[in-house]
């Protein structure tokens, strides 16, 4: 039984693309999906943030989901999914709430501290 959406093993991609895209190509791919959910910001980060992606490169991205209905994961699993199958790559997935969050422990500061200055904005409502 085919669900059409993230089952837990292959992240809901049922075709994984080896290709390496710029990141004007991930804005367009991802900004009609930054305003279905009414996200107020989409960053790179990452390899594709500093410029070293390759074919098997995940696409690691921060979203400000402030001002949203995305409170539950309910929701941030639907985003997820249309993220990953926009881009036919895997994806990681960080909220700025949960980057706000990693600031409070001390064990997760070099990752807040990466994530900030990587950084690229890829999509704002503004």
């Amino acid at each position: 039984m085919d669900s059409g959406g993230f089952d837990g093993y292959n992240r809901g991609n049922k075709e994984v693309v080896s290709v390496i895209y710029t990141q004007d190509q991930i804005r367009q791919m991802i900004a009609p999906i930054a305003e279905k959910y009414h996200l107020k910001a989409v960053f790179l980060f990452g390899s594709y943030a500093r410029g070293d992606a390759n074919e098997s490169s995940d696409v690691d991205l921060l979203v400000d989901t402030t001002g949203t209905s995305l409170k539950s994961l309910l929701s941030l699993g639907a985003l997820y999914c249309d993220l990953e199958a926009a881009l036919g790559k895997p994806i990681d997935l960080v909220t700025v709430s949960t980057l706000e969050q990693k600031a409070q422990m001390p064990s997760e500061a070099q990752f807040r501290e990466t994530v900030i200055r990587e950084r690229v904005n890829i999509y704002d409502a503004a």
